[in-house]
């Protein structure tokens, strides 16, 4: 079975020989992109570059896919935001909030031409082109919650949320009418897979409740308005999030190593793929037999598709990436 095959599959509750090993979440290191002729920050800003280095774990590692951007800068930037865009070893991040009320948030029909957009959609159909008749292409973009928090500030939007929620709804509404434009262009550039990242969403930061109110309608409007492969990720410790994520209609569910696995099982199996989650912390900091049983044991809890647990640091060793993709691989063999 084909990579592609395998991975879409998964996210469509079928039957496959192996769980794939794939990067929903950024695996690019030093060390992959000096090997294929890319670098940060200018593979931010140059298509090539971010398809050399979006699949450098692919090519050097034998990953089972493809991933296009690797940053969260990307909306806010297009929308104004002033961006400190990083280093060899850094990814962009935003310097400061945008914007103070919902109403100053705005955009026109002309958007996606704006910003770095362009560039990531370039970067899209060439890696569909190269890699995507045997590799899924994994394109990726913030959230409606985590751009609400870029631009206005985190702790502007908790406190929002308890003392002026109808900026909340104003500032998401809006959010969520980029995401969706952003969704439906990177599909038709040739994603065969998106995945939406909402970090500020994670249960690390607001409880259940708020989720069910403040965010899970916006997700759910997202998830209705394409039937494609759409898949999110969201870091920390989501166990208490999970009711309520099995209702909003992802394909699957990229999660880290604080999440409960047996509450995922529960919730999720058989209404999301369980994508993740083997941890950052190991592949950056443990030997390759340490990462290829935690890898044999996500795999064993009952993930559907191998995962890291977030995006991996860009000093991660290759021989960790490598036990890890070797996990997945040996675990379909009789």
């Amino acid at each position: 079975m084909i990579a592609v095959d395998r991975f879409l599959r998964v996210l469509e509750g079928q039957s496959v020989d192996r769980a794939p090993v794939v990067g929903v979440t950024s695996v690019v290191t030093v060390d992959l992109m000096r090997q294929v002729g890319a670098r940060w920050p200018d593979a931010h800003h140059d298509p090539e570059q971010m398809v050399r280095a979006g699949a450098a774990a692919h090519v050097v590692c034998g990953l089972e896919s493809v991933k296009v951007p690797f940053d969260m800068t990307v909306e806010v930037g297009a929308v104004g935001a002033d961006i400190d865009y990083g280093t060899e070893t850094t990814l962009p991040k935003i310097r400061a909030p945008r914007f103070e009320d919902p109403e100053e948030f705005s955009f026109g029909d002309d958007v996606l031409t704006q910003g770095r957009y362009p560039v990531v959609l370039a970067a899209i159909r060439i890696a569909r082109r190269r890699h995507g008749e045997t590799t899924p292409v994994i394109s990726s973009m913030l959230g409606p919650f985590t751009i609400a928090g870029c631009l206005f500030g985190v702790e502007t939007l908790l406190i929002w949320m308890i003392e002026e929620p109808e900026k909340v709804r104003a500032a998401m509404t809006t959010a969520t009418r980029l995401v969706a434009l952003y969704i439906r262009a990177q599909f038709e550039a040739g994603a065969h897979v998106v995945q939406v990242s909402e970090p500020t969403a994670s249960g690390d930061l607001i409880s259940p409740v708020q989720y069910l109110e403040h965010v899970a309608p916006f997700h759910r409007e997202l998830t209705a308005g394409i039937d494609r492969p759409l898949i999110t990720h969201i870091c920390g410790n989501i166990t208490r999030h999970l009711p309520h994520l099995a209702a909003v209609g992802f394909r699957g569910v990229s999660f880290d190593a604080k999440t409960d696995i047996g509450a995922a099982r529960t919730h999720l199996k058989g209404k999301a793929a369980l994508i993740g989650y083997v941890p950052t912390s190991l592949l950056h900091d443990g030997s390759p037999a340490e990462v290829r049983e935690a890898a044999r044991q996500c795999l064993a809890e009952g993930v559907d598709a191998l995962n890291a647990g977030c995006a991996v640091a860009p000093d991660t060793p290759l021989g960790n990436i490598r036990a890890m993709i070797a996990a997945a691989q040996e675990s379909g063999k009789a």
